[in-house]
């Protein structure tokens, strides 16, 4: 396999554009989702593990061999895409519409912190194998991903109720 072929096929690939995203946008975000203010009095327990399971989902990949031959897979490339859109979206309104009944709204509020488990879930079934020698299974990153949504989505529940 070539190296531009072995590094297309990388699961990491996948978590690129959620990164760039995050980077670069992360000050755009209404005034509650700064670090310093969004971190501020969360119960450590969350904090923990919000961070360990952050860290396993954004290195997994790195072990990650994708396909998008199979039918599974060429869903889980339809779930990907739809939840990174959804996930995009999400953040765009809150920087553009930051006031809106949505944005203001805990559903709206929450958003970027409940859709990544639709692209995190189509990741999981664009993978084909571990470039390691284990054998995968899908439930090897959707129990990790579920874990971390849920530490997620509390933190910002945390958030916006001291928010709003």
């Amino acid at each position: 396999m070539g190296l531009m072929k072995k590094i297309l096929s990388n699961g990491y690939i996948t978590i690129l554009p959620i990164i760039f995203w995050n980077i670069f946008l992360i000050s755009k975000l209404p005034g509650a989702f700064d670090p310093k203010v969004f971190n501020n009095d969360i119960p450590l327990i969350i904090i923990i593990g919000e961070n360990i399971f952050r860290t396993i989902i954004f290195l997994m990949p790195l072990f990650f061999q994708l396909n998008t031959t199979s039918s599974i897979n060429k869903k889980g490339i339809i779930i990907y895409f739809f939840g990174i859109v959804l996930y995009f979206v999400s953040w765009l309104l809150l920087i553009y519409e930051p006031n809106s009944i949505w944005s203001t709204s805990m559903l709206g509020f929450t958003a970027p912190s409940y859709t990544p488990i639709i692209w995190l879930i189509g990741l999981s079934l664009l993978v084909k194998s571990y470039n390691i020698n284990w054998v995968y299974s899908k439930w090897h990153f959707i129990l990790p991903s579920i874990a971390f949504s849920i530490f997620h989505i509390s933190h910002t529940v945390y958030v916006y109720n001291r928010s709003y």
